[in-house]
């Protein structure tokens, strides 16, 4: 019997040393494990954020000829710690692919904003419920939503392996609905051109980044390509801010809209396929949706 168990426990061993030969994963720690503990960090920050009390800073300056101000508030704090502790905590994730171990790849900053964004919305969304209730829901959605991009980006790390482009459109679908509600605050936020330009050209070109980095090996045509989206969406929002009888939500639609466009044809022309053929595609459907948005919106 004894013996018996001793075989079997080297067979449990040697099956496990294959599979990690296999992987190149010699790390001894579990990429599910680190997700959970990134996850819950997060999900424990989000709550923190409700309960911290610190004294807002306003900053006062002149650009462009007139006075601006920016709030640094609990929420902005929060919102910015936990957008880095996201963007830290992917990549701890990352660097444990068998990958990145065997092949050791370059930076890994591309994978770093949706994690980021998803958080940011969070602690932006919090106080603004309004009970405690809804407020755990939100929260608990959230850690839920972070937990599927995590898994979903580390799916992503190498091409054409099992479960790739379920990954890829789970990462597409958070990316999105990220940007719209992204799009929703600024936009209602209704600051000034020089601001909200601002963030919505940061958060367009980080948003594009994920949705774009898996394109191309060429790095540094991702970039180039994401800041020119960011720029674009930056350009409409600072366009969208002269109309000011313009409802919020039809607002973030045009820029969702926007964003869309920008990357679709980015993205065809990274893979080499943007011809005359797909632009008229393209016009043919902003025409499409620009009625809907006319005909359903509210503000028209």
């Amino acid at each position: 019997m004894q013996t018996n168990r001793l075989d079997a426990w080297r067979d449990e061993l040697t099956r496990r040393w294959q599979w990690r030969r296999k992987h190149n994963d010699f790390t001894g720690v579990d990429y599910q494990d680190r997700i959970s503990v990134m996850t819950w960090v997060l999900v424990f920050g989000f709550g923190l954020s409700l309960l911290l009390k610190i004294p807002t800073t306003v900053i006062g300056f002149r650009a462009l000829g007139s006075p601006t101000s920016v709030e640094f508030s609990v929420t902005t704090v929060m919102a910015l710690v936990l957008a880095l502790a996201a963007a830290a905590g992917t990549e701890s994730l990352i660097r444990l692919h068998p990958k990145r171990q065997a092949n050791r790849l370059g930076l890994t900053w591309a994978y770093w904003a949706l994690p980021a964004a998803i958080s940011i919305i969070t602690v932006v969304l919090l106080p603004s419920i309004p009970t405690r209730l809804l407020q755990v829901a939100v929260i608990l959605l959230s850690g839920l939503l972070l937990m599927i991009a995590f898994f979903s980006l580390y799916a992503t790390v190498e091409r054409g392996q099992p479960g790739f482009r379920r990954a890829r459109l789970w990462l597409d679908a958070l990316a999105y609905g990220a940007a719209l509600l992204l799009f929703l605050f600024v936009y209602q936020s209704r600051t000034r051109s020089l601001l909200s330009g601002t963030i919505v050209t940061v958060t367009a070109m980080l948003l594009a980044i994920e949705l774009l980095r898996t394109s191309t090996n060429e790095t540094r045509h991702v970039l180039m390509y994401s800041v020119v989206v960011g720029l674009l969406l930056g350009e409409v929002t600072w366009a969208l801010n002269y109309w000011p009888l313009l409802p919020g939500l039809t607002g973030g639609l045009l820029l969702l809209l926007s964003f869309y466009l920008a990357v679709g044809i980015a993205l065809q022309g990274l893979q080499g396929r943007l011809t005359r053929r797909v632009l008229v595609e393209f016009a043919f459907f902003a025409v499409i949706v620009l009625i809907l948005i006319i005909v359903f919106g509210p503000g028209f």
